[in-house]
């Protein structure tokens, strides 16, 4: 009786387990042969799929694809700029890029003819051996080239076009800010690879894809090939190739209101000194000249950057105007005390002055241009042997020393201004010898 139970029991069991488990089994079973059979299905019909098996079947991505290992594999490499994105603040350029890859992998080839035609396939570059290019930027910074999609003809030719884009920190030359200069250099080459295994080779056309910058121009670009040691030692070589690019700002508006400040800024100066030095106009723009001079360092401390502030020409043009309008201040300030004078001039400032005010270019240029009532005066006076002594001779004699030393300030900072617009003033082919 006990034993019938038992057996009672076992039986439900193996039941309940049939039941339960058995149409998963059978469910497996089947996916699995028509998954077999699918595949195969495939496989008949898709020349593709067939190529794919036969050509990665027992390929190693990780063994350069040469027959023999003393053959070197070129690679061919083409670096297309597309834009660049200039910031000022964080002193780098972002660069962004196409770089185009080829090379010939003879463990990747096929007869068309075996494969329906097939002499193309669209691969990824994890599949298949890649160099590792590295981009060397400034400080010892590296990119590593992230490799993706690849085109593999049926003659073994590996075809890879990326996008990729990094920060460049370039040898920037703020002389003749607002047209100043970056020198930008980026170095490629393999990281694992000498140049007995790997001939890397440019291509050439590096600017044929880039888009014009609004802000920044390139005026030059250059390619050189160099070696190096190998960093792995052994008594071989790395293949560094290096692209050199400069760029330029362009011209434009924002830019040229400081060229045309500083143009009003030096009007203004000269204006000061033609000015009568007794009028009252002239201390109001001597004192304007010297505020204004004032609000333009803080506007060009804004938009200059604050590492190269001290290199640009335009700055020392400013500095020396910003001297001379001080100058000028005070000069009209000695002047007007001059003017209100009461005491004598003393004799022989008053005979060298009296000797320069009546000769003709004295006439000319210091009276007839600066006081025409006095010249008048002094044609009248002309056939005495006097030296324009009159009832008002202090006055007469110290209004003669104040013009001429307004005209000498005038023609002497007019020169000056002159020559530091020559030397500093900054144009669009100040940096041209680059």
């Amino acid at each position: 009786m006990m034993f019938n139970e038992v057996n009672i029991i076992l039986f439900a069991l193996i039941l309940i387990g049939y039941v339960t488990f058995g149409d998963a089994f059978s469910v497996v079973r089947d996916y699995e042969v028509e998954e077999t059979i699918g595949c195969k299905e495939i496989e008949t019909k898709s020349a593709v799929l067939r190529l794919r098996r036969h050509l990665f079947c027992e390929y190693v991505e990780n063994i350069r694809p040469v027959s023999d290992h003393r053959k070197k594999t070129s690679v061919y490499f083409g670096f297309m700029p597309k834009f660049i994105m200039n910031n000022e603040l964080a002193d780098s350029v972002e660069l962004h890029c196409w770089a185009i890859f080829m090379w010939n992998d003879d463990h990747l080839t096929w007869e068309p003819s075996q494969f329906n035609d097939v002499k193309f396939l669209h691969v990824i570059s994890r599949e298949l051996w890649t160099p590792d290019i590295m981009f060397y930027l400034a400080d010892s910074e590296e990119h590593e080239i992230p490799f993706d999609n690849c085109w593999l003809s049926n003659t073994g030719r590996v075809k890879c076009v990326l996008t990729t884009k990094f920060s460049v920190r370039c040898l920037k030359d703020y002389t003749w800010w607002p047209y100043d200069v970056q020198n930008c250099t980026i170095q490629i080459g393999s990281w694992s690879h000498s140049s007995e295994e790997i001939d890397l080779l440019e291509t050439g056309n590096i600017m044929s894809e880039f888009h014009k910058n609004l802000e920044w121009n390139v005026v030059q670009t250059n390619v050189t090939t160099h070696k190096e040691p190998f960093k792995f030692g052994m008594n071989m070589t790395s293949q560094i190739i290096s692209f050199n690019f400069i760029l330029r700002r362009h011209y434009n508006d924002i830019r040229a209101i400081h060229l045309l400040l500083i143009i009003i800024l030096i009007i203004m100066t000269l204006t000061t000194l033609w000015l009568d030095p007794k009028s009252i106009e002239r201390m109001i723009l001597a004192n304007l000249n010297f505020i204004c001079h004032l609000l333009y360092l803080q506007i060009f401390r804004w938009d200059m950057p604050g590492i190269a502030i001290e290199s640009a020409m335009l700055l020392q043009l400013f500095e020396k105007s910003f001297a001379l309008a001080c100058f000028t201040l005070i000069v009209t300030s000695i002047l007007r005390r001059l003017l209100e004078l009461t005491t004598e001039t003393p004799t022989w400032m008053a005979m060298r002055i009296s000797a320069i005010v009546k000769s003709k270019i004295g006439r000319i240029l210091l009276i007839s241009i600066l006081d025409p009532k006095a010249s008048a005066e002094l044609e009248i006076k002309a056939e005495d042997n006097t030296n324009l002594v009159t009832f008002k001779k202090n006055e007469a004699s110290w209004k003669h020393v104040v013009m001429l030393i307004s005209w000498i300030n005038f023609l002497c900072i007019f020169l000056t201004y002159i020559i530091l617009i020559s030397i500093y003033f900054p144009t669009e082919s100040s940096g041209n010898n680059i």
